[in-house]
């Protein structure tokens, strides 16, 4: 209820207000209607009186009764001349007393030429309707006037005197003054014209145009002002309106006005652009100098006046025309946003949210800072703490000249602008001589202080003649100082700095100590920079206490580095690094003014050379960043590193320099990146992802075998991706690549499908590597060779594979001059593939015709190495002769392209016998095989891949199936050989089948011409006898039993070879099987690699499966 009743009142009240409002709006109208009517009749009877004076003008005897010395007449000329509103009473007076009848042209010109002021107006009006009403000259003489004076207007003319003259016209015009108001109207708009086709560009006569429209728009154009119509139309009052020309007319006038307001308009907001663009220039130029000059300023301080005023008249004609003017952006809007947008109070919104440190580590170290006020007891820092509190207050009250201060540090050479300041050597003079007198002022004290000590001292040897505990004080005072500055150069965390720092305060606080200190904190050892940021963060500690401390390190550090850059030499470059390195260290804690780190990179980057580019590469590594990123030096950085960028282009400096300013630059103003988007994967491609690249090591390639055999190799999808995440061999660890092949050998026994796909992806993406040649892609390069050594290793490619692509990589593309882009001499990554390859599986190339292989290819490649820019890069060929020795310890390195050629040549008959003639070289290896121990056995290494393959003993894998199988085949063989001993007594064998027994003595059949000779067993009873019988050759029973004699020789070599080869089986199992207890250690061991095989059998066995060897 209450609340209810209080919003009535409330009602009540602001409607109350409203009404009150508005009655008193309303009671302003009807005033303003009523002042305007008064108004209107009084210039109605003026004028019909002035319109009636032309018949009723006095007569001769009236002007007989009036004075007309020349004295009076002549005082009264002199006093129109200069006229004023004060004077209009006495000039009535004397005007009414006069006979001016022969002097009327001389009033006439008195009154227009008269210095009149638009207060004084009115008077003279009044005067002129006083005169033409008495004199009947007056009006002509007038019109003439104002047509010589008007008639002939210029540029030259004032516009003072055009703004009276033309306002005077007007108003006699409307007054009826001037009684030809024709000529007069004519003159008027023909000086309107003018106005308006001269004055378009200058609109210097705009402040007499809008009098004029002021003073006259309403009776002559016939339009109202915008605060008039307004309140006529609000109001629903009527103003009156004078009817002294038709509307036609008016409209002519009116038109001729408002073209005259569109130029001005025009004109307004062209000057406001130009205003605008010249304050933001100058507002950049303040914030980037410092400064701005005085031109530059005057440009501005003009270029505002004119808007102002420009705005102010533009503005009040268009109110009295009733016209719009456009909304133009405020000054004072974009004096506080648009151009403080660069200042350094929003260089942090344009920072973003970056921080100025780059983890919380850092930022702790800078900013988590001991407090000893709270720990060192007041007495033993008082004198220093009045000190420090009385540079505080200093600095209070030059808080509000920092800012000029700053910019007069930050003034920059820029080459558009004239007023470029360059650092020179006087410059630098006069700042070393201010450090040189600041250090003598120093000096002064300190002799100063030392009187004051030695006087100390001999009151106190007065006191104490026999001087006991002196001695022994000051003694341990400096020992125990001495040994603080030792103790220095072991600070290497923060909890060392704050022990030092609260020692130093509690134990060794006096003003020699703190010299000795600031002298061992200045010349710590130029190979120590690791100790610059602990030695600037004790002194951050000490400062609250001790402010003296960081000023006069500082003062030294300063003074050092202006003694180096004057003396331009090229020595001691470290104890500069170490120094301009200390003042950043010194900026980050706030030790030092930001300014002054500015200034010595600015100083460095006039005299860009030599030290002076790795000095100011030093600074910006150490504190260009903090400066960046701070929103008060944002601007100011990021000036001078593009500056530093210019330089660098501008002068022609080695590849360590450019590579230096590159990394100190793009260390402090890193570029853009777009933000990394995780492409989004199947849980299955994740899983591959996964076990592949995160999971895969030396531990674990036979608990992942079995993850990638249990994988969906039906589907398409799948199995490609596996594929493509096998063979994309870069995003797995360099040193887990040999598990990739290891992966991949036993993951081909099941999918064999997979192993042909990566080995044909890998050769196609090594020549790809080379056809395309980006160095962005030399890692990947290396990986893909690198897995291409190791498939050999695990028996999935054949050596020629290997020598072919060694070769192609040694000769694709290559050119003796060097001028091919694919291979520039300069180019190592062909070399460094080779090596790769050779390093992974060129120890296996040690026998047979592979070694002999190897061996040419190793001529080639020291000739290709030729090719190259001589003398090789100091890496590159530190790993040939490592890789080269590793794989032929003995290898002859030449020393000159013609060698080599010979080298080659010499062996190019060897060359054409193995690589031409195919079985030539069979038989070759298998008489060297047999000479020599070749741990082979039976087989050439290089002719019989595919028969090493079928002795590779393969990994059996336990299932039912198998199980089942083996009893099954077992069952078979058992049932085959009982129904083969039971053939003899169930079958009937065929008569002509059987052969004949024979004796014992019975060495063959013997062969007589055509026949054979044959025992044929008859039987007598219970006797046996044998009888000989000739048979011919031809015949199917001698046939028959020669076949069969043949074929029983056949399998009885075949079973002496499978036992013997069987032996040789179990013995090649026994050692392998110790050569994996002694390789288990090894981490580059996996089962199915190449080992070292056992010693070749006898002569008497010969290979197992090789059927037509058989005699």
């Amino acid at each position: 209820r209450c609340l209810f009743r209080f919003k009535q009142w409330y009602q009540r009240r602001v409607r109350g207000e409203g009404e009150d409002d508005t009655k008193e709006d309303e009671s302003k109208a009807i005033e303003f209607e009523r002042t305007a009517e008064a108004r209107h009749s009084e210039k109605v009877a003026n004028r019909q009186r002035n319109l009636d004076a032309k018949t009723h003008h006095p007569p001769d005897s009236f002007f007989r009764t009036l004075d007309s010395s020349v004295k009076k007449n002549s005082v009264f000329v002199k006093k129109l001349s200069s006229l004023t509103e004060q004077n209009r009473e006495k000039l009535i007076v004397d005007l009414n007393s006069l006979n001016l009848t022969k002097y009327i042209e001389e009033v006439v010109n008195a009154i227009c030429s008269a210095k009149l002021k638009m207060q004084d107006m009115n008077c003279a009006i009044h005067l002129c309707s006083l005169l033409h009403r008495r004199y009947s000259d007056f009006s002509p003489l007038l019109l003439k006037t104002l047509q010589a004076a008007l008639g002939n207007l210029n540029k030259d003319d004032k516009v003072t005197r055009v703004r009276i003259e033309l306002r005077l016209l007007g108003q006699m015009l409307v007054l009826g003054i001037i009684t030809d108001q024709k000529e007069g109207f004519t003159l008027l708009h023909n000086t309107l014209c003018k106005i308006v086709e001269t004055d378009k560009d200058r609109l210097e006569f705009l402040p007499a145009m809008v009098s004029f429209v002021k003073h006259c728009g309403e009776d002559i154009l016939g339009v109202q002002s915008t605060k008039n119509r307004q309140m006529v139309e609000q109001h629903k009052i009527s103003l009156p309106v004078m009817k002294i020309l038709s509307k036609d007319k008016q409209q002519i006038f009116a038109d001729l006005l408002k073209e005259y307001s569109s130029g001005v308009i025009l004109a307004l907001v062209k000057l406001h652009n130009k205003l605008i663009k010249c304050l933001k220039h100058n507002k950049k130029t303040l914030l980037m100098k410092g400064e701005v000059s005085a031109e530059k300023t005057e440009l501005c301080e003009k270029l505002t006046a004119q808007h102002n005023k420009l705005l102010m008249n533009a503005t009040s004609l268009s109110e009295l025309l009733d016209m719009s003017i456009p909304d133009l952006p405020s000054l004072q809007h974009l004096d506080d946003e648009e151009l403080d947008s660069n200042s350094p109070a929003n260089a942090a919104s344009d920072l973003g949210e970056v921080s100025l440190w780059e983890d919380e580590d850092q930022k702790t170290f800078y900013r988590d800072i001991l407090d000893l006020t709270g720990i060192v007891p007041q007495i033993l820092y008082k004198k220093d703490k009045a000190k420090a509190d009385q540079k505080a207050k200093e600095e209070e009250e030059s808080k509000k000249k920092e800012e000029k201060e700053n910019k007069e540090k930050l003034k920059e050479s820029e080459k558009e602008e004239k007023e470029e300041e360059i650092i020179t050597e006087e410059s630098i003079e006069e700042e070393f001589k201010k450090l040189n007198i600041e250090e003598d002022e120093e000096e002064d004290e300190d002799e100063e202080e030392i009187v004051v000590t030695e006087t100390t001292q001999n009151v106190n040897n007065k006191e104490n003649p026999e001087g006991f505990g002196t001695s022994t004080i000051t003694i341990s005072n400096k020992a125990m100082m001495e040994t603080f500055i030792n103790k220095l150069s072991n600070i290497s965390n923060r909890d060392l700095v704050n022990e030092a720092a609260q020692e130093f305060c509690l134990k060794l606080n006096t003003k020699s100590n703190r010299k000795k200190l600031v002298r061992a904190l200045y010349g710590v050892s130029r190979n120590r920079l690791d100790l610059l940021p602990f030695h600037a963060r004790l002194v951050r500690t000490l400062s609250p206490i001790l402010p003296d401390i960081p000023t006069d390190l500082f003062t030294l550090l300063k003074k050092e580095f202006i003694y180096h850059l004057r003396k331009k030499d090229q020595n001691n470059l470290e104890t500069k690094v170490k120094n301009i390195r200390f003042i950043g260290e010194l900026c980050k804690f706030e030790m030092c003014e930001k300014t002054d780190a500015l200034w010595c990179l600015r100083v460095l980057l006039e005299q860009f050379t030599h030290h002076n580019i790795e000095i100011a590469c030093s600074l910006v590594e150490c504190c260009g960043r903090y400066l960046f990123r701070s929103p008060d030096t944002h601007l100011k950085t990021n000036h001078l590193l593009d500056q530093m960028m210019r330089k660098k282009a501008v002068h022609n400096l080695d590849t360590r320099q450019i590579t230096m300013v590159e990394n100190a630059y793009y260390y402090c103003n890193p570029p853009d990146r777009v933000a990394y988007v995780k492409k989004v994967r199947p849980p299955l491609h994740e899983y591959i992802r996964k076990l592949l690249i995160r999971d895969l090591n030396k531990n674990n390639i036979e608990k992942i075998l079995r993850q990638f055999r249990k994988l969906p190799w039906n589907d398409s999808e799948v199995a490609m991706y596996a594929v493509k995440c096998l063979c994309r061999v870069w995003n797995v660890k360099y040193n887990n690549i040999y598990c990739v092949a290891s992966l991949l050998a036993g993951l081909a026994q099941f999918q064999e499908t997979v192993g042909i796909l990566v080995v044909d992806n890998v050769l196609e993406a090594i020549r790809i590597g080379m056809e395309i040649n980006q160095p962005q892609y030399n890692q990947r390069r290396i990986a893909e060779a690198k897995l291409l050594g190791e498939l050999y290793n695990y028996r999935m490619v054949e050596s020629n594979i290997i020598f072919n692509t060694l070769y192609l990589v040694i000769s694709f593309g290559a050119l003796p001059d060097g001028t091919n882009p694919i291979d520039l001499p300069q180019d190592m990554i062909r070399v460094r593939i080779v090596l790769t390859i050779l390093e992974t599986c060129g120890q296996y190339f040690e026998k047979g015709s592979l070694k002999k292989k190897c061996d040419i290819f190793l001529l080639f490649f020291q000739k290709y190495l030729f090719n190259k820019v001589q003398p090789l890069p100091i890496d590159v060929e530190y790993a040939t002769q490592d890789t080269l020795e590793s794989i032929r310890p003995n290898i002859t390195m030449y020393n000159t392209v013609a060698e080599v050629d010979l080298a080659i040549s010499e062996i190019s008959p060897q060359l054409r016998n193995l690589l031409g003639s195919q079985e030539d070289a069979e038989e070759t290896e298998e008489d060297e095989d047999t000479e020599t121990e070749d741990p082979a056995g039976d087989e050439t290494p290089d002719e019989k891949e595919d028969e090493v393959k079928v002795n590779k003993k393969l990994e059996v894998v336990k299932c039912e199936e198998d199980d089942d199988f083996i009893a099954e085949l077992e069952r078979t063989m058992c049932s085959e050989l009982t129904g083969r001993k039971m053939d003899s007594t169930v079958n009937k064998v065929n008569s002509s089948d059987l052969a004949l027994p024979m004796n014992r003595g019975f060495k063959g059949h013997k062969i007589d011409g055509n026949s054979v000779q044959f025992s044929v067993m008859i039987k007598k009873g219970s006797k046996q006898q044998f009888k000989k019988m000739d048979i011919p050759v031809e015949s199917e029973f001698a046939s028959n039993l020669f076949d069969k004699q043949k074929a029983a020789l056949r399998e009885r070599e075949e079973m002496k070879r499978l036992v013997l080869s069987q032996e040789l089986r179990q013995e090649e199992e026994e050692l392998m099987a110790e050569q994996l207890d002694q390789h288990k250690a090894t981490p580059g061991y996996r089962a199915g690699e190449r080992k070292q095989k056992p010693r070749k059998a006898p002569q008497l066995t010969t290979d197992m499966f090789n059927f037509s060897s058989a005699k």
